[in-house]
């Protein structure tokens, strides 16, 4: 009489089952993984060995590891929040001038409204479902030819690869839509960023934008400190809005090999104002604000890096 053979368990089933389980108060996002790897192999081994058992024990661990994924990215989604991006956005929230806004401005004034762009940003990290961000930011006109623009703006408004080191997650996929004075808008494209870790972008709009020449300074701008200057961009969503100050200092910074100059300004600059143009008081370009002091522990300190600055990158690469 030949014996009867018995059911064998399946090893692997039961290993996955404990990996499983150790992902719930370690790190899941690891053992998930291996637990579901081990799990389907016990699964595949179960389908051309019939005497081995442990089928539901193997369901369950894939099931648990699974589990333990989404609870450990949820996890660290909300104890890693992303540093230095602004709180997410609707474009359809966003807060619009009036049609007449341009009504009565002086005319330095007016031209640098009318050169001042609106970029809203949507970034999408992994895991998407927890990491979709929309920013916005400036940007200032520096020529047009139709419906094409070149414009000019900070790298860390619309490059979404710039200073990554600030996210826990990397960034999969990105859009930039720029919006024009004029109500009008386009999906725009990065054409340059500045060397190294030079702040600054060129942004296109429009399929013939590449052949749109940078404008050159005939004379550099003499610029002192106590000069009257104004700034024209889009703080906290109040787009194309306008502020006036006054230098407070003239300063460099090495990026890399290079040395940017910089003004300090007590004109006031807050979120969304990176990108846009600082202004003389005749309405010249003097340069692109880019950062501004910690608003808990200062006010009124702010900068651009200069326009001149941004030449002497180009002439450089």
């Amino acid at each position: 009489m030949i014996p009867e053979e018995r059911p064998i368990p399946n090893p692997l089933a039961r290993a996955a089952f404990i990996v499983s389980l150790l992902g719930i108060p370690f790190f899941g996002l690891i053992t998930g993984p291996v637990a579901v790897l081990l799990a389907a192999t016990a699964l595949s081994r179960m389908v051309s060995n019939p005497l081995l058992r442990g089928r539901g024990t193997a369901m369950a661990a894939i099931v648990i590891g699974l589990g333990a994924m989404i609870l450990w990215t949820a996890i660290l989604g909300l104890t890693f929040p992303h540093r230095d991006v602004p709180v997410l956005r609707q474009s359809e929230r966003l807060t619009f001038p009036a049609g007449n806004f341009l009504d009565g401005a002086r005319e330095p004034i007016r031209k640098a409204l009318e050169n001042n762009v609106f970029f809203h940003v949507t970034r999408k990290r992994w895991p998407a479902f927890l990491t979709i961000e929309s920013i916005s930011g400036s940007g200032v006109i520096l020529g047009k030819q139709g419906k094409n623009y070149l414009i000019l703006t900070n790298r860390h408004v619309v490059d979404p690869c710039f200073a990554t080191s600030a996210y826990l997650y990397p960034v999969t996929s990105s859009s930039i839509t720029a919006h024009f004075c004029d109500g009008t808008r386009g999906p725009a494209h990065v054409r340059w960023t500045g060397p190294g870790n030079a702040d600054l972008a060129l942004v296109t709009v429009g399929r013939g934008s590449e052949s749109i020449p940078i404008p050159q300074l005939n004379a550099p701008h003499k610029t002192a400190i106590g000069d009257k200057v104004f700034t024209v961009g889009n703080p906290h969503d109040l787009t194309w809005s306008y502020h006036e100050g006054v230098i407070s200092a003239i300063r460099e910074a090495t990026v890399g090999r290079d040395r940017l100059r910089i003004y300090q300004t007590q004109t006031p600059i807050n979120e969304g104002n990176s990108g846009g143009g600082l202004y003389s008081e005749d309405g010249t370009l003097l340069g692109i604000v880019t950062w501004t002091r910690d608003k808990s522990q200062s006010e009124g300190i702010g900068f651009a890096i200069a326009y001149t600055s941004f030449l002497e990158l180009l002439e450089v690469e």
